[in-house]
C-alpha cells in the first residue's frame, strides 16, 4: 500500500515578518518604556514634595510652640526647658506612683490571703483505720495551713469541728477493693452510692453550719448531685491533689467570710 505524501505548504506574507515590521515594533517598544519613566519620575517627584511639604508644616509647629512657650514663660528659653522638665517629672512621679500603690495593693492583697489561709483550721477525716497521715493531708500544711488536724477511724473529730471539713474517700480506699468483687455493675455502683451517703451522714453530724465540706472523691455520685436539696452547708467535691489545695483555699475565704 502507498501512502500519500502531503506537500509542505509555502509560507504566506502573513506568516513573515519583515525587517521594516520589525523596527516599528521596536520603536513602539521604546516609546512605552519611555513614557512609563516619565510618569514614574513625576509620581517621585510629587512624593518627595509632599514628603517636603511635611516635614516644613512639622518644623513649623515646633518652632511656633517653642516660640509661644518662650513668650508665656517671659521669653527665656531656659525657663522654658524648666517648665518642660516640671512638667515631665510630675507626669513621671504621678505614674510611679500610681504603679507603686497598685503593686502595694496587691501585696496587701496576697498578705491578707495568705493570713486567712494560715488562721484557718482544717480537719481532716480519713475513713480508715490508717494513722500516718496520707500525702495530701502533708500538702494542705505545706501549702501555709498552719492549723490541720487529721483524724481517722480510730480516732475521730468532735464537735465542733473547724472551719474546713475534708472528707477523704481516695485515700481511704473505701469505694474499692474485694468486695466489689463479683457483684454486676450496677449493684456495685449502689453499694458505693451507700457508702458515700453513709461517710457523708456520719460528716454532717460533726459539722458546724459554717463549715465548708470538701468530698475528695473520684467519679460521681448521686448522693453528692442531690446533697444540695437536703443540707444547707457549703461544699464542694474535688478529685484530684492540685484541685484540693485550690479549693480548700478558697473555702478557706467562704469560711473566713461566714465568721466575719
Amino acid at each position: 500500500m502507498v501512502i500519500a505524501q502531503t506537500p509542505t505548504p509555502t509560507p504566506t506574507p502573513s506568516s513573515v515578518l519583515t525587517p521594516a515590521k520589525n523596527l516599528n515594533n521596536d520603536i513602539e517598544l521604546l516609546k512605552s518604556q519611555l513614557e512609563f519613566l516619565k510618569n514614574t519620575n513625576v509620581q517621585l517627584g510629587e512624593s518627595f514634595n509632599k514628603f517636603v511639604a511635611a516635614m516644613q508644616f512639622t518644623l513649623g509647629i515646633f518652632a511656633f510652640l517653642g516660640v509661644f512657650l518662650s513668650f508665656f514663660v517671659g521669653k527665656n528659653i531656659e525657663d522654658a526647658k524648666k517648665v518642660a522638665s516640671q512638667l515631665i517629672n510630675r507626669e513621671v512621679e504621678n505614674k510611679i506612683t500610681d504603679l507603686v500603690q497598685s503593686e502595694v495593693e496587691s501585696v496587701k492583697r496576697s498578705l491578707q490571703r495568705e493570713r486567712v489561709i494560715g488562721s484557718t483550721i482544717v480537719d481532716y477525716y480519713l475513713p480508715s483505720n490508717d494513722t500516718i497521715e496520707p500525702n495530701d493531708c502533708k500538702l494542705l500544711r505545706t501549702r501555709g495551713f498552719d492549723k490541720v488536724r487529721y483524724w481517722n477511724q480510730k480516732k475521730k473529730p468532735k464537735k465542733p469541728v473547724g472551719d474546713i471539713f475534708v472528707l477523704d474517700l481516695i485515700n481511704s480506699k473505701l469505694l474499692e477493693g474485694q468486695e466489689f468483687l463479683g457483684l454486676s455493675k450496677e449493684d456495685a455502683e449502689n453499694k458505693r452510692e451507700d457508702k458515700v451517703k453513709e461517710q457523708i451522714n456520719l460528716a454532717l453530724d460533726w459539722l458546724d453550719k459554717n463549715t465548708v465540706l470538701v468530698i475528695y472523691v473520684k467519679g460521681r455520685y448521686r448522693e453528692i448531685d442531690n446533697l444540695a436539696a437536703r443540707v444547707d452547708y457549703y461544699y464542694i467535691p474535688v478529685n484530684a491533689p492540685i484541685s484540693l489545695l485550690g479549693i480548700v483555699a478558697d473555702s478557706a475565704y467562704v469560711a473566713y467570710g461566714e465568721k466575719q
